[in-house]
């Protein structure tokens, strides 16, 4: 079958929200994610920058649909 064992990454992923002092002004979503073996953390100031960076993370396989929510079950 396979040669070398499946990949996977792990992030811990922190969401907030941010409001300014103006209540007039919206509500801005604010998120973070931390590789939980180095520790590193990488913030973002909208769901675009995040998700653009889960996918620089993933590589090839999400473009080539191979994520997990693309291979069948079982």
């Amino acid at each position: 079958m396979f040669d070398t064992p499946p990949r996977y990454r792990s992030y811990v992923l922190t969401v907030w929200e941010e409001r300014s002092r103006d209540p007039s002004s919206p509500v801005a979503w604010r998120f973070s994610l931390e590789d939980p073996r180095t520790g590193q953390r990488r913030g973002f100031a909208d769901l675009a920058a995040l998700v653009a960076a889960l996918k620089e993370g993933i590589g090839d396989d999400c473009t080539k649909g191979q994520g997990a929510a693309d291979r069948p079950a079982g």
